[in-house]
C-alpha cells in the first residue's frame, strides 16, 4: 500500500457515519432563530474529527499494550502490522485532536459555557479510552461512553453552540440516537471478545458472554425504534421507519449467525444504520426546527 492508502485505511473513514448522524440530528433541532450556518459547520468538523482522533488513539494504545497481536481478527491496525511507527500515529493523534480543539475553542467563544465542560469530557474520553493506566474500555464502560458522547453530548452540545433553548423532543432524541451508535462497538467487541480476555482488556463482552453480549445488541438497534413510536408519526414517517426497522431486523439476524471475521462487515452496516435512524429522527424533528 501506498502512505496515503495506509493512512486512509488507519483513520477508518467507515466509522465517521457514526458521529455525523448524532450532530446532524442536534443541528435540526435548534429552535428557529438561533440557527448559524458557521456554527453547524463547525460542530462537524469538530465531530469528525474526534472520531478519527479515536480511530488513531485505539490504534496507537492497544498496539503499545499489547491488545493487539498477531491473531487480530479485526481491520488491520497500522502499529501492529508494522505500517506506521508510533511516532507517526502520535503526530496524526496530535494533529486530529488539535483540528477538534481549534473547532471547538470557536464553538465555545461564542456557545454557551457548559461547552467548556463537555469539550474538556471528549478529549478526555479521546485519550482515555484505551490510553492511560486505567483505560475505561477495560472497565467494560465503553459502551456506556459512546452512548453519552454520541447522544446526549453530540445532539445537546450542538444546541448549546448556537446557544438555542433544549426542549423534551431534543432530550429524548439525544437519549435514543447514541444507542445505534453504542451497537457499533458492541459488534467489535463481541469478534473480540477472546482475545480481550487473554489481554486482560475487560470489555462489555467479556463480562456479558457470548449471548448476552447479541441480545444487547439487538436491543441497542431495536429499542431506539420501538421507544420513537409515541413521538406520533404521519404516513410518510411511518414508511421510513418501516424500511429502517426492516434493516435493524436484518443486522440483528446476521448478528445471531456470525462470529469472528465475520463479524467486520456488519461493523460498517451498524454505522451506516446508525446515519440512518439519526436522519430519520432529523426528518421527524424538522418542523420543530423550522
Amino acid at each position: 500500500m501506498t502512505r496515503v492508502q495506509v493512512w486512509w485505511q488507519t483513520l477508518r473513514p467507515r466509522t465517521l457515519p457514526a458521529a455525523l448522524g448524532p450532530v446532524l440530528l442536534g443541528q435540526v433541532m435548534v429552535v428557529p432563530g438561533y440557527f448559524s450556518w458557521l456554527t453547524a459547520i463547525l460542530c462537524v468538523v469538530c465531530a469528525l474529527s474526534l472520531q478519527l482522533a479515536v480511530n488513531l488513539a485505539n490504534d496507537l494504545f492497544d498496539g503499545l499494550s499489547g491488545v493487539d497481536q498477531s491473531d487480530r481478527l479485526g481491520p488491520t491496525r497500522a502499529l501492529q502490522a508494522g505500517l506506521l511507527s508510533a511516532r507517526a500515529l502520535r503526530i496524526g493523534l496530535l494533529l486530529t485532536l488539535s483540528v477538534a480543539i481549534a473547532s471547538g475553542l470557536w464553538l465555545i467563544a461564542f456557545g454557551h459555557w457548559l461547552l467548556w465542560v463537555l469539550g474538556a469530557l471528549s478529549v478526555l474520553a479521546v485519550l482515555g479510552y484505551s490510553g492511560g493506566r486505567r483505560p475505561y474500555a477495560n472497565l467494560a464502560l465503553g459502551e456506556l461512553a459512546v452512548w453519552f458522547f454520541f447522544g446526549p453530548v453530540a445532539v445537546l452540545g450542538s444546541l448549546l453552540a448556537h446557544r438555542s433553548p433544549i426542549g423534551y423532543e431534543a432530550v429524548l432524541a439525544s437519549l435514543l440516537v447514541g444507542l445505534p451508535v453504542a451497537a457499533i462497538l458492541v459488534v467489535n467487541n463481541l469478534r473480540d471478545r477472546h482475545t480481550d480476555r487473554r489481554a486482560g482488556k475487560i470489555t462489555l463482552a467479556v463480562r456479558l458472554g457470548d449471548r448476552r453480549t447479541r441480545m444487547l445488541f439487538a436491543g441497542l438497534i431495536l429499542g431506539p425504534l420501538l421507544l420513537s413510536l409515541p413521538m406520533g408519526l404521519p404516513m410518510w414517517a411511518w414508511i421510513t421507519w418501516l424500511i429502517i426497522a426492516i434493516a435493524g431486523l436484518f443486522l440483528s439476524l446476521q448478528l445471531r449467525h456470525r462470529d469472528g471475521v465475520a463479524l467486520n462487515p456488519l461493523l460498517g452496516l451498524t454505522a451506516l444504520f446508525s446515519l440512518l435512524f439519526a436522519l430519520w429522527l432529523a426528518l421527524r424533528f424538522l418542523p420543530v426546527a423550522g
